[in-house]
Formats: structure tokens, sequence, C-alpha cells
């Protein structure tokens, strides 16, 4: 037996010394340069976005793809209204799909009052000096931000050169800029177009008003639904005037009757039955992409009228978007990388602007040559040096959470005034009671 003790010694030694190396790392391993380990997983992040707003996105893909080869972007498009109404509800069940949503500036209140968006205070503060100042006043609530503001939109008069010409007044942007400055000359023009064109120089629904047109107007002098201790202020005296005007001009024949974004609207448009638009910048690609791009040539962009020479603020803000996270997302670190890379870059916001026509908040790009551009669906006119200008002159105002409340109940109140012939001092007056009942706290700008 005690022949066979020193290969029984080997055999243990052996089996002992592969036991010890097998538990101490490699070189390799421990340098961290084992092939053996698996790469990252791959994080899918869901988009949700309308159709209109995903090309420009889709504009920065390649370089994000390369940039964060493990994160894949899946876009799902609807239409704004049902993205939101669809949102909403599955965040009442914490529903974390979709990671990211598109919202209009309008909306991003509601959105923070239903707890519906993820925190991004930290991460939004380098971007804070750069962005559109108004921007960010929809953003916020209580001190935290909760949405990365993307496009602004600055308000403008398009117009129509062709009619202009017909009615004898001039149709060069410069000059239409010197002619109508105020909205006593805008009513002046319309009376002129009317007369020589037969068509009427703006649209409004009387039974379905957007009220974009009044709050574009009340926007551009400092004034809202409420004032700035977020009482009701529509009993005010100055923004009756301004309801005032719109009445008229619809009551003297100037405003064509037709529902905003409704088929009568766009056909409105195509057939040449209005003869200006004033809205967001955004309108530029809107018309030239798919409202009516046969229609190039024809168009022209001046700044919108004021309502006195000596009012402090030249524009307004229409609408406009952000990106925001959903407050129940699994992925919100890897979905701010993309909004960052999509809306923190100047080389991807210059992407955005050409493929989408949606004018950028992000500052940092407003001396870039793409401004200076002429557009040759405007005849050449370089239309973004114009939106520059007007983005300096806007009063800054957000929409406030009660914004969706008070807007409908604009709607109805200029329902009555049309079509129950109720005088604007009563339906003004009314409204301003009925918004301090309905809404139980001040709704501050």
């Amino acid at each position: 037996m005690k022949k066979h003790i020193p290969l029984l010694l080997l055999i243990v030694f052996v089996c002992f010394t592969c036991l010890i190396t097998s538990c101490v790392p490699l070189a390799s391993e421990a340098s961290g340069q084992d092939n053996r380990i698996p790469p990252p997983s791959k994080v899918k992040l869901v988009v949700w976005i309308w159709e209109s707003a995903k090309a420009p996105l889709e504009a920065n893909i390649a370089e994000f793809n390369r940039e964060y080869p493990n994160i894949q972007i899946e876009f799902q498009t609807m239409k704004s209204s049902q993205l939101y109404q669809k949102f909403l509800v599955g965040t009442n069940t914490k529903d974390p799909v979709p990671d990211i949503i598109t919202v209009e500036s309008s909306y991003v209140q509601q959105m923070v009052n239903n707890r519906a968006l993820y925190d991004i205070t930290d991460q939004v503060r380098p971007y804070r000096k750069v962005m559109n100042e108004f921007k960010w006043a929809d953003a916020i609530s209580a001190g935290r931000y909760y949405a990365m503001p993307w496009d602004s939109g600055p308000v403008m008069l398009f117009y129509r050169r062709d009619l202009f010409e017909l009615a004898g007044l001039p149709s060069d942007p410069q000059s239409v800029a010197d002619t109508i400055r105020t909205w006593d000359d805008f009513y002046q023009a319309a009376k002129r177009i009317k007369e020589a064109a037969g068509v009427d120089m703006i649209m409004e629904s009387k039974s379905s008003s957007s009220n974009r047109w009044f709050e574009l107007m009340m926007w551009q002098r400092g004034l809202w639904y409420f004032d700035k201790q977020g009482n009701p202020a529509t009993h005010r005296p100055e923004i009756k005037d301004l309801a005032r005007f719109i009445v008229k001009m619809t009551n003297e024949g100037y405003v064509y009757d037709a529902k905003r974004w409704s088929v009568e609207w766009f056909e409105a448009i195509r057939q040449g039955k209005v003869a200006t638009l004033v809205i967001g910048s955004w309108m530029d690609g809107a018309l030239s992409k798919w409202i009516a791009p046969e229609q190039s040539g024809l168009w022209g962009v001046a700044p919108m009228p004021k309502w006195s020479l000596e009012d402090s603020y030249a524009s307004a803000n229409d609408g406009g978007s952000n990106l925001a996270i959903n407050a129940y997302s699994k992925h919100p670190k890897e979905a701010w990388k993309f909004i960052e890379f999509m809306l923190g870059r100047k080389s991807s916001q210059i992407r955005t602007l050409k493929n989408g026509a949606i004018f950028p908040s992000l500052e940092t790009i407003y001396d870039d040559p793409i401004m200076d551009e002429p557009i040759s669906y405007f005849g050449g006119q370089p239309v973004r040096k114009l939106y520059v200008k007007a983005i300096k002159e806007i009063y800054p105002q957000g929409y406030t959470k009660g914004f969706p409340t008070a807007t409908q109940m604009m709607t109805d109140a200029f329902a009555q005034i049309y079509l129950e012939r109720r005088s604007v001092d009563d339906v003004m007056d009314t409204l301003s009671e009925q918004l301090k009942s309905k809404l139980d706290e001040p709704q501050s700008p």
C-alpha cells in the first residue's frame, strides 16, 4: 500500500491546483478585457408622436444610433388628441409605455397636474438659459421641471400675395409690414380685400371657436384668462376690447366661418377663400409640405399686427411642443439621453429644422446661417429671420393648468355672443365669474 502514496498525493495536488486556478481571474478578466463578458442589453424606447413631428426627429436617428447603439427607438404615431387621451388613461394604471411623449405646450400643465410626467429638473438645468424663456413657464410646477422644450410658435401674419395685389395693396413683405402695423390696419385691409377679391381676411368659427386668434391677441399684450395673481380676468376692459374687435370683424363679414383644423378650414386655404392666417411659425412647414404645396410663391410672411404701436410686445406664442418622459417609464435615463440628443444639440436641431420646418426653442441655433436661407415656397423670402426677431418680442408667460377649462368655456362664450346675440360685456363678465367658481385655486401664468 505504501508504494501508492506518492501517486495519490500527486492526484490530490493536481486537483487542488485546478480548483485554486479556477477561482483566480485571468489577466484579461482582471483588466476588464474578457471577450466572454456579454455586451450591455439593448433598451427599446417607445415614443408617442404625431405624424408631422416624426420626420424631423427621424432625421437624427442615424446619428443617435451611432452614439447610442444599445438604445432602440420605436415611434408610434397618432393624432395629438388621441395621444393625450390614451396617455392619461395609461398613467392612471401606471403603464410604463410609452417612455416618451410629444406634448404641446398648452397641455403640459394638465399632464403635470395628473402626475403623469417624470421630474427632469436636474437634467434640464444646463439648458435653462439657452431655451426660450416663455417655454419653461409651461414645463415648471412647484419649482420642478417636467418637459424639455422642442419648438416654439412665434406668431406671424401669413398672407396671400396675389389677393393683396388684387385689392391694390402692397404684396412684398416689407411693404406689408409697413402697411399692416396694427389690428386697425388689418381691419382696413380686410375691407379692401373683401370688396376687390370677394374673399375673407381670416378664419374663425362662430359656434366652435378655437379662440386662438383671441388668445394670441391677449398674449401679445401681456394678458391672459387670468391675471398675475391667478384670478379670472376676462371682465377686464382691455380684454373685452379684443373680443369686441373679433366680433366686429365677424359681424361685418370679414371672417370665414370654419373650425380650426377642420376639412372646411383646410379647403378654405386651398381654394383661396381667405387672405391671411395669423398663426405660429410652424405653419410654413404645414403649408409647403401638405396643406397647399401647389401654392408655392403665392404666400408671404409679415409680423403680427399690434393692438397699439406703443405696446411693449410685438408677437405672441402659438403652441409649440415639448418632449417629456412618462412618470412610470422603466427607462428614464435612456429616455433622457434621447431627449437631450434630439433637443439639446445645435446639430440635431438644424437637421430638425431642415426636415420639418419646426422652429427650435434652442436659442444657440439663432445665429446659424440657416436662419438667413431664402425659402422658395415664400418667393425666396428668408422667413426664419422674422421668426428670430419675433421670438425676442414675446411676453414670457405660459398656458397655465387652467387653460383647457378656460379655453373651452371661451368657446361657449363666443357661441353665446354670435348665436344668442348676447353682449360682449355680459358674456365676458359671466365667464369671469364662472371661471372663479369652476377652478378651485389661482391659475398664475
